[in-house]
């Protein structure tokens, strides 16, 4: 058994660099994953993290329900093969293969044993007296695998590992490969930059860009359901066509303008409009609209278009074509033979049934399966209250993780689709609903349905051969630990730690000048013009969204962070406890001397814990409360 879980895994490296943000992933035994993503997205580190190699900055690392934070590398019975082969070049092969079990003082005919085995399975019985230099690329990088299947660990890990191949040789190492996790049975975690290698070879693919994780499910689930324009645009070769334009309603028919131009339109289907009718979004905005190649086709009848260049590949052909004001080309797939040429002017037909839609602004996909379902709601009285009346019960910790702000605010009860189950028990939470429709993909259906009287929708992944229809009324269940409540930004309102209230004892007295001075039990004070309270004592309430850390010119330069001025008698010093990154701003607990327990504040995402782990506060008037 080999089951790893990334549980919101952080790398921050000094100056306050972040490598990986808030990792979070189960990987199942004998399951083959694959990190893929542009250069610089996150993912080698990732593998290095799992590896031992780099140090976790925050979050837990599980290998069979075991913390292995702080296990050293040689420890968590993890082989890893390296980009650059990483062979002693005056060894051969077979003392390669054997070195590692040599290390550990294994017995001379086990380690032969072992070596032969591997050697077999790789078919390079016949390397096993040459050195590295005298081999091909494809053969070295057999060798590396070897020495890795020789110590028989219960996790693989490899960075990279083609990357030096040419184009031939790696299509044939992909399939051995592939082989060897189905002969192996174990845990294969494979890094590669390039989309092909991901989607031929992973049951699951991780994609990552920035050091998030943008989208992690099935090759056929990420290319049918893309859950934002990154994932979209990343995988598919030739990529997926983006234009934009807005949705207009016209004599009962909803349409998507290209490019605002009213001739070119897609008249979009009843689905489509339903669902982004019950998104939180308004119809009539701009939008970007996603499709693929191969869903264009030539027409007698369409968008007007102009052939910029045509490429024949063998078996199909690429067109590339402009339409009126869209910056860049559009691409064909056609089949071979096809009768038209650079210059010529067509028509082009769009598949509508095979549109994708996006947030210009967010690029959340708003058709298909969504990365997030996003429903307005408040709080009272223990419940978490949907917009038409609709209610779920929450227990008292759950509240205990609430920022004010969602609870004085508007906030967004959200949940992933893949999160939400057909069959409860104990730990979820029941939830009524009524299905409007459904549709059908590759592995799953997507459902989509009401809660109560609600405008938005609550979509969910059901198994293949369900017999759910429409108007059905059904229970479906929620785990507590995957409900979210974030803002119109997506910024999370709900904390990984328990909320403590920002209060201190403090008295509040008058200066001979007028002046107001707040002393802290801790020791420190605060000096306003001017505030309508009596002098006297209080409880002192630092709120939750007012105050921010303070950047002098030095600092601020060198964390590449915009200068802060503030009065020097409106701060306190604060030292910092932990963060819960999100999109844009970040959930800090700090220590503040004289308050209970840690303080928690959101300030804006720039701010890390690790960038500066000792900071002053500026407190404004409308900073805080005297009760």
């Amino acid at each position: 058994m080999a089951v790893l879980r990334l549980n919101h895994i952080y790398k921050v490296y000094q100056g306050g660099v972040r490598a990986v943000n808030d990792f979070d992933l189960t990987i199942k035994d004998k399951s083959f994953v694959v990190l893929v993503g542009p250069s610089g997205c996150g993912k080698s580190t990732t593998l290095r993290m799992i590896a031992g190699l780099e140090s976790i900055t925050a979050g837990q690392l599980y290998i069979d329900n075991v913390c292995v934070n702080d296990l050293e590398s040689k420890d968590r019975d993890i082989a890893m093969v390296f980009q650059s082969y990483a062979l002693y070049p005056h060894m051969t092969v077979y003392q390669n293969m054997g070195f590692g079990l040599k290390l550990r003082h294994q017995k001379a005919d086990v380690i032969k044993e072992k070596v032969l085995k591997a050697a077999e399975i790789l078919e390079i019985t016949d390397l096993l007296d040459r050195k590295p230099k005298e081999l091909s690329g494809g053969q070295r990088q057999r060798v590396a695998l070897g020495r890795a299947i020789v110590r028989e660990p219960n996790i693989f890990l490899l960075d990279e590992p083609l990357s030096n191949l040419d184009a031939k040789l790696r299509v044939q190492m992909r399939t051995e490969i592939t082989k060897l996790h189905e002969k192996l049975q174990t845990t294969f975690i494979y890094v590669t930059h390039d989309q092909t290698e991901a989607m031929t070879m992973g049951d699951v693919i991780v994609v990552m860009n920035k050091g998030f994780v943008q989208q992690a499910d099935a090759p056929v689930t990420l290319f049918e359901d893309p859950s934002n324009l990154f994932v979209a645009t990343f995988l598919g070769s030739p990529q997926m066509n983006i234009i934009s334009g807005k949705i207009i309603k016209n004599s009962g028919k909803t349409r998507f303008l290209l490019e605002n131009i009213e001739e070119n339109f897609i008249e979009l289907n009843e689905r489509a409009v339903k669902q982004i009718e019950h998104s939180s979004l308004p119809l009539e905005k701009e939008y970007l609209l996603g499709i693929r190649p191969d869903q264009i086709k030539l027409s007698k009848e369409g968008i007007p278009a102009h052939v910029e260049a045509v490429e024949q590949l063998g078996d199909e052909t690429l067109i590339y074509v402009s339409i009126a004001s869209h910056k860049g080309n559009i691409t064909l797939k056609a089949p071979l033979t096809i009768g038209v040429k650079s210059g010529d002017d067509v028509k082009i037909e769009i598949n509508r049934d095979k549109i994708y839609l996006f947030d210009k602004e967010t690029e959340h996909s708003l058709i298909g399966l969504p990365s997030l379902n996003k429903i307005p709601c408040s709080f009272n009285e223990g419940k978490l209250i949907f917009d038409k009346g609709s209610s779920i019960d929450m227990n008292d910790e759950f509240f205990m993780h609430l920022l004010d702000r969602a609870k004085e605010g508007k906030a967004f009860f959200a949940i992933k689709p893949e999160a939400i189950e057909l069959k409860g028990n104990e730990d979820n939470i029941p939830i009524n609903i009524t299905v409007d429709f459904k549709e059908e993909r590759t592995n799953y259906d997507i459902i989509y349905a009401i809660i109560g009287d609600e405008k938005e929708y609550i979509v969910f992944r059901a198994p293949k051969g369900n017999d759910i229809k429409n108007k059905d009324a059904m229970t479906i269940y929620l785990p507590i630990d995957k409900i979210r409540i974030i803002d119109d930004n997506g910024d999370s309102l709900f904390s990984k730690e328990r909320i403590y209230k920002n209060v201190a004892k403090a008295k509040l007295s008058t200066k001979k000048d007028g002046k107001r001075i707040i002393s802290i039990s801790g020791g420190e004070k605060l000096v306003y013009e001017s505030l309508p309270y009596e002098d006297g004592e209080y409880d002192f309430e630092l709120k939750q969204d007012k105050c921010h850390p303070v950047y002098e010119r030095k600092k601020a330069k060198k964390l590449n962070l915009p200068e802060t001025i503030a009065p020097k008698n409106q701060c306190l010093s604060a030292s910092c406890y932990d963060e819960d990154p999100s999109n844009n701003t970040n959930i800090v607990y700090a220590k503040i001397a004289g308050f209970e327990d840690y303080i928690t504040i959101q300030i804006p995402y720039s701010f890390s814990v690790y960038k500066l782990p000792k900071f002053k506060l500026y407190v404004p008037e409308d900073g805080f409360a005297l009760k």
